[in-house]
């Protein structure tokens, strides 16, 4: 929507909301007014009736149940007060039973002369008002305060008002009539018809809706022709600029050439507006440096990119990464998986035949992250895999791999390790630890659970430091699972660990499917349990499945 439009709708809306507001408050201030002036004048009318039911003595009249000379003076006089005024019905009640308010009877109902005219009835004393009313009217409650009234010997003037289906809306005013012994015996009452009120209210509406009609468009217009002068026309001009300016952005122009035109501003133009152009043309300034460094950080950017991707593709490939590795080997089946957290990673596995009869496996995590940790991780899989192929036993390797490291560690660097070496026509496997988490074994017909093995001191910490090597016999049917701490301490948006727990259940959820399926069930908890978090660690895992002399299947 366009600004003009939203202004003029604005325009709108605020003189309707003013218009409503008046109206409103004009209905109420009026109607209160009018209202009271004919309470005044109602009263006013009842005072004059009422000093003439005094003069005649209408109370003894009214407790006698008679109709002396004095009551045909008092009606012609009642007559003459309704002729002179502006009332519906003046006319004097009472109540046969008091405590029955429907044994209503007239006392006296004043006529005006035109009303005599036309024959109307006269109401006498001891005539009935009428049928009864309905429980709950506004006859009803109206009788109920007249009773109240008398029972109570009420003084001063009373008024209220309201609808009935019969007489419309009516203003009601009453006084009770008092006899010689001072009792209260009926009431003297006067009825304006207030439906004119609403007649006026309703010209007043009209004309105030008319009135406010007629300035909303006069303002809307001005509004207008103001903002398209003075906002939408300066503003139509900055965004042609600020357009000509995103187009050669677009078009890869030199940053030189990113030059804000300056804004054309009609005469008058200032403040606010004129900020907004001064701070657009500063900004498309800052553009053009920014898009001049821009342009030499993202060159930079893209070298280190393609060196990144290249130093992963290098990692990779230092891993065994095709599987089946040994397609002829039948003794055993292996497969082994390294997500890094970055580009890079520190963590990595191993594996690798020292000869026909020998199968030697490293899991290890270096320190740090990123390019740091894959060049440390590069040297350390060197050097475990060149002093294993000389055929020495794990805990020889992990102590020449530590001397070797300790040498040239400017950076302590360190590396937790887990070396194991399979033979393979018996099974035996001896290993030794290096600080590296808890290996994960499965019997025959059984589940996955950690073996508790001895840690040794990380290698890299300090030079000198011995590893000792323990022995296992691995059964046909038995799998070892190696893992980094990158899987118990996969985290979630909320910080909680996946846990060793999580793991196991993982791993037992087909504990007797192949190493790869085995694999991909743990990561696929993992992926269900951190979500959408970044994953803070490399995810390095290694099954093996020993099948001993058996084939595939057995």
């Amino acid at each position: 929507m366009k600004i003009k439009t939203k202004v003029a709708l604005m325009a709108i809306t605020f003189m309707v909301v003013l218009t409503a507001v008046i109206a409103v408050v004009g209905y109420k201030l009026y109607h209160d007014s009018v209202k009271e002036s004919y309470v005044t004048y109602a009263e006013t009318v009842l005072e004059y009736a009422y000093r003439a039911s005094e003069e005649y003595a209408f109370g003894d009249m009214i407790a006698s149940r008679e109709m002396p000379e004095g009551y045909e003076e008092f009606r012609s006089e009642l007559n003459e007060i309704k002729d002179s005024s502006r009332i519906e019905y003046l006319y004097a009640i009472y109540f046969e039973d008091i405590n029955d308010i429907h044994s209503l009877h007239y006392a006296i109902n004043a006529k005006t002369k035109e009303e005599l005219s036309t024959g109307a009835p006269l109401s006498e004393i001891y005539s009935y008002m009428g049928r009864p009313c309905e429980e709950g009217s506004f006859e009803d409650d109206t009788l109920t305060i007249f009773q109240q009234a008398v029972r109570s010997g009420m003084r001063e003037n009373g008024t209220l008002d309201g609808n009935s289906s019969e007489y419309g809306h009516m203003l009601n005013g009453y006084r009770v009539i008092f006899d010689s012994e001072d009792q209260a015996v009926g009431l003297i009452c006067v009825e304006i018809d207030i439906n004119r009120i609403n007649i006026d209210l309703h010209h007043y509406l009209r004309t105030l809706v008319l009135i406010a009609a007629v300035l909303t468009a006069l303002v809307a217009f001005v509004y207008l022709i103001n903002t398209d002068r003075y906002l939408t026309g300066p503003i139509v001009k900055l965004t042609q600029s600020s357009d000509s300016f995103v187009r050669k952005m677009q078009n890869n122009a030199d940053p030189e050439e990113l030059d804000f035109e300056d804004v054309t501003m009609p005469a008058g133009s200032s403040g606010e507006l004129r900020l907004l152009a001064d701070n657009v043309k500063s900004l498309a300034d800052g553009v053009s440096t920014y898009m001049t460094n821009l342009k030499t950080v993202t060159a930079e950017k893209e070298r280190i990119g393609a060196e990144l991707s290249l130093a992963t593709r290098i990692q990779a490939a230092m891993l065994p990464h095709v599987f089946p590795p040994f397609p002829d080997r039948t003794e055993f089946d292996v497969f082994a998986s390294m997500d890094p957290a970055k580009e890079v990673g520190g963590d990595f596995y191993d594996f690798f035949l020292i000869d026909e009869d020998h199968l030697c496996m490293v899991m290890a995590d270096v320190s740090g992250k990123g390019i740091p940790a894959a060049l440390f991780m590069m040297v350390c899989k060197i050097i475990l895999q060149s002093v294993a192929m000389l055929g020495r036993s794990p805990g020889e390797i992990l102590n020449k791999t530590n001397e070797a490291i300790c040498s040239n560690n400017e950076a302590q660097m360190f590396v937790t390790v887990w070396l194991g070496i399979l033979e393979i026509s018996t099974g035996k496997l001896t290993a030794a630890n290096a600080g590296h988490e808890y290996p994960v074994l499965k019997k025959p017909d059984g589940r996955f659970e950690l073996l508790k093995d001895k840690h040794g001191l990380v290698i890299g910490a300090m030079d000198g430091a011995k590893y000792r090597e323990y022995e296992l016999s691995l059964h046909p049917g038995e799998k070892i699972f190696l893992y980094t701490d990158g899987v118990p301490e996969a985290t979630d948006a909320e910080n909680r660990l996946f846990g060793t727990e999580r793991m196991l259940a993982a791993l037992n959820e087909d504990a007797d499917g192949t190493p790869e399926q085995i694999l991909k069930n743990v990561r696929r908890h993992v992926d269900a349990f951190v979500r959408d978090a970044e994953q803070f660690d490399d995810l390095t895992m290694l099954c093996l499945d020993y099948r001993g002399n058996g084939k595939k299947g057995d």
